[in-house]
């Protein structure tokens, strides 16, 4: 199963468009590094109390390029790129309390 295979399984078990794009890997500008934005969240972002506010960046994990949301590829315009934020900080606090986690440093 290919990549599209992938997105379309997890559309077809419920899980939500958003999700699904937040998952889509692309290419940090500067260095080439693929990545998703829910990636980039996590691990980049990690500890940074802007990743739980809908910051509208992500953080490049092997550059540190900070890349607004709305120049990703699954992201078009400043209000889709506040839904995306919205919805990728609700992920990673919800993550973060069922660990125990204060997502700071």
């Amino acid at each position: 199963m290919g990549t599209e295979g992938f997105y379309d399984a997890m559309r077809s078990k419920g899980f939500s468009p958003e999700t699904v794009r937040s998952l889509r890997k692309f290419k940090c500008p500067d260095c080439g590094f693929e990545f998703s934005m829910m990636y980039a969240r996590t691990i980049a972002c990690q500890g940074c109390s802007e990743a739980m506010k809908d910051c509208p960046k992500v953080r490049c994990a092997k550059c540190d390029l900070e890349i607004l949301i709305r120049d990703t590829p699954e992201v078009v315009g400043k209000n889709h790129e506040k839904h995306m934020a919205d919805h990728i900080s609700r992920i990673v606090t919800k993550h973060n309390q069922d660990m125990g986690w204060s997502g700071r440093r």
